[in-house]
């Protein structure tokens, strides 16, 4: 194998994988460097793995709403360890075959840890301790984040809990704690609660999910009171007051901390980049995808840059949560003139039809009609975000986006009816 390439990307994360391909793409000798598998935290401990377990535990509370559809379904039964090989099996399929597409590209895949011993030098260790050294013209940074624990606690795949371990468990704990009301957390909740685990949340701030939109939460807290999942914010967990099993989601720790990067991706060295949850300030796979592209067409002559504007978000509770720019209390302290229009999906007929009924869609634009934020709570709010984060990145106005006919019945009406409500022209409001 020769030991000189273009580019070495050190990472097959999502940030890592997607700039090697780009690389390769554009003509480049590449070395991508991975010590476990490719895909990273989202494909094998992360996004992927946790929608695997919400299919399950999502399909399970229809069939309990089974009655109300006039079909009738007795003895429901669940085997967790059924729903963790299932879960296995997709992200098995689904890292074979990326393995598979970079290998394809004409991309040197290599197992092992890398080291960065200077611009465009790294060593590299693989399992059975044998080190040499490869070089390139640029390098790209793309190693991740770790679950952060907290003081007085030490995870140990038992009582203290990261969300790696959380994704392992075969049996359903009877009572949980999760230290953490954010994304992550509240993923977990819903999981476990849906399971027939009693779950208390510990949330240090003042509320759950901080970023998103406060009539969100509002209703994410009524969905999880009804799950009967114990919330207690403002109040920091006690690990010597519990010997119940504990889940600790406080955030993710960058694998290196302080590096830092600017709008190219560039780091402080010339030719180093660095992309994904090391340097980012959203910690989402779908960043991590753009940073890695970016910094693949820099580090090879390119002169692109990426902005945090527009960036959409995801949450697979039930129902989905999504949204796309600022919140109405975010735009209210910049200091716009805002203009909210909201509408409920009881209100749809679509929804009617499908059961789905709880939640809404909410437009926040500027007194001038450009569109600041779209948030969504309710059944499809993760694929409809898309058609807002299209609007926004073309710059269209909320008069432009009501003025969107959708066809009927579906879930997008809603976001023409929202935006025609931001006007004070909603037709079934």
């Amino acid at each position: 194998m020769s030991n000189k390439f273009d580019l070495i990307v050190l990472g097959g994360g999502p940030g890592g994988y997607v700039a090697a391909i780009r690389a390769a793409q554009l003509g480049a000798k590449v070395a991508l460097i991975e010590k476990d598998k490719v895909g990273g935290t989202c494909l094998n401990r992360g996004c992927i793995p946790t929608k695997a377990l919400i299919a399950g535990t999502n399909l399970l509370e229809k069939i309990r709403k089974a009655d109300s559809f006039g079909i009738t379904a007795k003895e429901i039964s669940i085997d967790p360890a059924k729903l963790v090989e299932r879960k296995n099996v997709v992200v098995g399929k689904i890292v074979n075959n990326l393995h598979k597409l970079i290998v394809g590209k004409g991309i040197t895949v290599i197992q092992g840890e890398g080291k960065v011993l200077g611009p465009g030098k790294v060593e590299i260790e693989n399992v059975e301790r044998r080190t040499w050294s490869i070089e390139s013209r640029a390098l790209i940074l793309a190693t991740g984040s770790v679950p952060t624990c907290l003081p007085g606690m030490a995870f140990d795949g038992n009582r203290f809990l990261s969300s790696d371990d959380a994704l392992e468990l075969k049996t359903v704990p009877e009572q949980l704690n999760i230290v953490g009301g954010g994304v992550i957390g509240i993923h977990f909740a819903m999981i476990y609660s849906a399971l027939g685990t009693a779950v208390t949340i510990y949330e240090a701030l003042p509320d759950i999910l901080q970023g998103i939109d406060g009539d969100v939460v509002a209703m994410v807290r009524r969905v999880l009171a009804r799950r009967r999942v114990e919330v207690l914010t403002g109040t920091r967990f006690d690990p010597t007051q519990t010997k119940e099993m504990t889940l600790v989601c406080v955030g993710r720790t960058p694998t290196t901390p302080g590096i830092k990067v600017n709008e190219k991706m560039e780091t402080g060295t010339p030719g180093v980049y660095a992309v994904g949850d090391l340097v980012s300030r959203k910690q989402l796979a779908h960043v991590a995808y753009e940073q890695g592209e970016i910094a693949a067409e820099n580090a090879l002559g390119g002169n692109r840059t990426f902005s945090y504007d527009c960036v959409p978000i995801g949450i697979y509770t039930n129902p989905e949560i999504a949204s796309v720019g600022v919140t109405e209390q975010e735009a209210r302290v910049i200091g716009s003139r805002v203009i909210v229009g909201k509408f409920p999906m009881a209100a749809l007929g679509i929804a009617q039809a499908m059961g789905e009924i709880e939640g809404f869609v909410k437009v926040v634009a500027d007194e001038n009609g450009k569109l600041l934020g779209v948030h969504i709570l309710g059944a499809e709010a993760t694929s409809l975000i898309g058609i807002a984060a299209l609007a926004m990145r073309s710059g269209l106005t909320v008069d432009k986006l009501g003025a969107t006919f959708q066809s009927h019945p579906s879930y997008p009406e809603a976001l023409q009816e929202a935006s025609l409500a931001a006007l004070g022209r909603a037709i079934h409001l």
